[in-house]
């Protein structure tokens, strides 16, 4: 979800293991039509959302475009929302992290300037439409299904670099296991 961490966790898994990082919100500057919605965190944010609701074969187009991008890609630290629905690799370490709602607004209100009471409005809305959009699109609860993570780990418990080493250990450790077989 939305100010769950996952970018910065994939940033720092990208440098600390020298993996290409790919995000797939940046590839939306190029996909959607030209319109104001570069800030997610805003009421900008969710008018793309609202727009991609009834639009969606941009959200289409970027799911052939991320597919065809992991697979041309041996090692690479994927940013998605439901990629890790999609994608089933059998050598892929799928990690959900989580936070709650009063955690992922303060994070919002910070990097957005907005009060908190506000940003926790913000995510409920917001939370609501991807869930929407995800069920309606790909038949994804994104919210409730947590089946094809191989981790799924609290963000707001740990510090950044907390959640990395944690991330990290269990990265190496599956890929020890995995060899074995």
């Amino acid at each position: 979800m939305t100010a769950s961490g996952k970018s910065t966790l994939a940033k720092q898994l990208s440098q600390a293991l020298g993996i290409e990082y790919f995000t797939a919100s940046t590839k939306w500057k190029d996909i959607l039509p030209k319109k104001d919605f570069l800030f997610w965190e805003s009421q900008r944010g969710l008018d793309a959302i609202k727009f991609r609701l009834s639009n969606l074969k941009y959200d289409r187009q970027l799911d052939r475009y991320i597919l065809s991008h992991v697979k041309k890609r041996d090692d690479l630290i994927l940013d998605s929302w439901v990629a890790s629905w999609k994608i089933n690799e059998k050598d892929m370490i799928k990690i959900y992290q989580k936070a709650d709602l009063h955690t992922r607004a303060r994070r919002v209100s910070f990097r957005a300037g907005m009060p908190q009471r506000e940003a926790i409005k913000f995510m409920k809305e917001k939370d609501r439409y991807m869930h929407i959009l995800y069920l309606k699109l790909h038949k994804i609860d994104v919210v409730n299904d947590l089946t094809p993570f191989d981790l799924v780990i609290n963000s707001a418990r740990l510090s950044k670099e907390g959640l990395r080493d944690v991330c990290l250990d269990f990265i190496k450790n599956f890929k020890k296991e995995t060899q074995v077989y």
